[in-house]
């Protein structure tokens, strides 16, 4: 996993929101490495793509549904705050998480429930990720309550703290 907290020192940038989003990204891809869940064509390594799932390029028949892209989680960026001079900037993530299963068993579902609960378990024992960011509590999250078959859909709510600029800085800069 990339030190983000050295790579930005170095290059003499900030520890931006869109950073604390590549590192998630990096995390969770390495938290699913080697598993695999049901998706179109039968059990695949799970995708993890940021902000939104990618625009096809094929003329594929499924190529506008869920179904060629998954299983896969999108780590969406949803906003953020930071609430005052002396605290770290709070980025808030919505990690969508999809499984594809057209059998009778339903057991999409229970990839969505392993793939959330693996998120849970890694955040709540190691909330720190990237050399720079924290997973802040409360952790939400939730499956989804209408039929969709063959799709099946869940989410985790994130909060998640990044280093940010202070007057300080500022100051330091004029100096």
């Amino acid at each position: 996993m990339n030190d983000y907290k050295n790579s930005v020192e170095a290059a003499g940038i900030g520890r931006t929101a869109q950073l604390c989003q590549d590192a998630m990204i990096e995390m969770l891809t390495e938290l699913f490495k080697g598993k695999k869940y049901n998706g179109q064509n039968g059990r695949k390594p799970l995708k993890v793509y940021k902000q939104d799932l990618p625009i096809p390029e094929e003329n594929d028949e499924d190529a506008d549904t869920d179904a060629a892209a998954a299983p896969y989680i999108v780590v969406r960026m949803i906003g953020g705050q930071i609430p005052d001079d002396d605290s770290p900037q709070e980025v808030e993530f919505s990690l969508t998480v999809c499984a594809y299963d057209t059998g009778t068993e339903r057991e999409g579902f229970q990839d969505v429930a392993n793939i959330k609960e693996d998120i849970v378990q890694r955040v709540c024992t190691a909330p720190y990720f990237g050399g720079a960011f924290t997973v802040k509590k409360p952790i939400t999250w939730a499956l989804q309550t209408e039929d969709s078959h063959p799709y099946y859909f869940g989410a985790c709510f994130l909060k998640c703290t990044a280093p940010s600029m202070t007057q300080d800085t500022e100051l330091y800069r004029l100096l």
